[in-house]
């Protein structure tokens, strides 16, 4: 597919957004140079001498109005209209005109029809392209808006002729008479005609088009209807760029580029720009450009919400799991100084016994290397504990990091990519798995004993492929001293209501009292 010339030497569509970006951040500034530049006409309207001094300071508003604030643009053809009485008969007539315009761009297409065809149709008007321009569309928005085949017929046959009469009315700008060209054959389906025609005009009447939003709105249009969304994206981008630097609220550029991005997946920048149509939108009183901006906003709105939202729960399910990690390690710790202590009160005991039992000297030199082995192997454990803790940090600092480059650079695709990985519930299997294998090393016999609490048509295995069972797992807790359901219940990623069930279910299976039992297997 063919792309404009400007578009081919300097600027790709990403680095154009960034650029509408920068024009959109910059609008406070553009905006307060225009309320500034309108007090000084409003100023010069309220104070002019004559009635034609004043009623070329209306036209003026009155243009400056038509795109940024309806409702004044309709203040302002209404005193044109006053004033106008007592001028050249074209002067009523332009002032009419203004007031058709204004009223179309309320959205009261009929009565502008009305107003635009009570002209009389002399020299002026004839020759006035601003009439055609107006008359043109409004039938387009009649057309559109059309409720049946026969109004639709009607307004299609009107507007094709009004179309026909802008191609012989002469403008000022050389690049409107490419453009009505272009929409002719739009209208008949041969964008790639109406393609041919616009590329030249970009050729030939380049620094013209730079500055024209219609251009490349038309652009635009073509290009979607050719399915070339890169082209598509690059003249509704270059349009918005245009309209928010003129300050023109009125436009529908941004409100198609949003649903073209949102298309692709870019969720942020669509909700930021339609969420920004419809605020100028209403700040114009545009009601004409309300069902566009209404027909995306809440489907990139629910789209946006849902991203938010999905980002927020991984991020709670990510701090869920650093919690527990770092909560088992400080039990674990814990627990292992207890043990520690314990053991140095043996190893005291056992020297103040020594004078007196000599003759067990050998055994308990045995004993002390088998506690001496232990603490080795158990040291050996806790580094592999805290080895894997620090993974799971790591692999969550990578992954946020990660996060935050991609946001940073605009790649929404590959965050929601990262996203929908099922990365927590892999790492608590993990987990699970590493816990399991720790504590059969420490407690080997555990499974062996626990069961022997049980009746013994009610001992528990673990399923295949399975180290402890979730019953098994729960008391391993209560064997390391986390008697809480609550805590467990945290640890374990489960409901307190599930860890409770699995308790009770397993406390009824044992062969002495709920008390006893618990004691029993803290001291396994």
């Amino acid at each position: 597919m063919a792309w404009p010339a400007h578009a081919r030497t300097s600027h790709s569509v990403d680095s154009l957004l960034a650029v509408l970006d920068a024009t959109i951040d910059a609008t406070p500034a553009i905006e307060g140079a225009m309320r500034k530049e309108l007090n000084h006409h409003r100023n010069a309207f309220d104070k002019a001498e004559t009635i034609d001094e004043k009623f070329h300071e209306g036209y003026w508003l009155f243009f400056k109005y038509r795109r940024f604030r309806i409702d004044s643009a309709m203040y302002y053809a209404n005193e044109r209209l006053k004033m106008a009485a007592k001028l050249h008969p074209d002067s009523m007539i332009a002032a009419r005109i203004n007031k058709a315009d204004a009223t179309k761009r309320l959205g009261r297409y009929s009565d502008a029809i009305n107003i635009l065809d009570s002209l009389p149709r002399n020299n002026y008007v004839r020759n006035n392209p601003y009439f055609y321009d107006v008359y043109h569309s409004t039938l387009n928005s009649l057309t559109t808006n059309a409720i049946n085949d026969d109004e639709l017929a009607r307004y299609s046959e009107l507007r094709r002729a009004y179309r026909d009469s802008l191609q012989v009315v002469n403008y000022d700008e050389a690049n409107v008479k490419y453009i009505n060209q272009a929409e002719k054959f739009k209208n008949k389906g041969n964008y790639a005609e109406a393609l041919k025609v616009l590329l030249e005009c970009e050729q030939k009447c380049h620094d013209e088009v730079q500055h024209s939003a219609i251009f490349w709105a038309v652009l635009g249009e073509t290009y979607r209807r050719l399915d070339d969304n890169e082209g598509a994206k690059y003249g509704y981008a270059m349009a918005a760029i245009i309209d928010k630097r003129n300050c023109n609220k009125t436009y529908t550029s941004l409100q198609i580029l949003a649903a073209l991005l949102f298309d692709e997946g870019d969720t942020e920048r669509a909700y930021r720009y339609i969420t920004l149509s419809m605020i100028d939108v209403k700040e114009a009183r545009a009601l004409s450009r309300l069902s566009l901006v209404g027909e995306y906003l809440p489907i990139i709105t629910t789209a946006y919400e849902k991203k938010q939202h999905t980002i927020a729960t991984r991020r709670t399910t990510f701090t869920v799991v650093a919690t527990i990690l770092v909560v088992l390690l400080v039990t674990l710790l814990v627990l292992l100084v207890r043990r520690s202590r314990k053991l140095a009160v043996v190893r005291q005991q056992l020297a103040d016994s020594n004078g007196q039992l000599q003759e067990l000297n050998s055994q308990l030199n045995s004993m002390n290397k088998a506690l001496e082995e232990s603490n080795i192997i158990k040291e050996l454990y806790i580094g592999q504990l805290f080895n894997l803790c620090s993974n799971y940090i790591d692999q969550m600092e990578n992954y946020r990091a990660g996060l935050i480059a991609k946001f940073k650079t605009g790649r929404m695709k590959d965050i929601e990519k990262m996203l929908n990985q099922e990365t927590a519930n892999v790492q608590l299997k993990q987990l699970f798995k590493n816990f399991d294998m720790i504590f059969l090393e420490i407690f080997p016999h555990y499974i062996e004993d626990f069961n022997k609490l049980l009746r013994p048509d009610e001992r528990i295995q673990p399923k295949a492929g399975e180290l402890l069972s979730p019953e098994l797992r729960i008391y391993a807790l209560v064997r390391l001293g986390i008697n809480d359901s609550t805590k467990i219940a945290e640890f374990l990623h489960y409901s307190t209501q599930t860890v409770y069930n699995y308790r009770q279910k397993t406390r009824n299976k044992a062969l002495m009292p709920k008390e006893d039992f618990i004691k029993n297997v803290q001291e396994l």
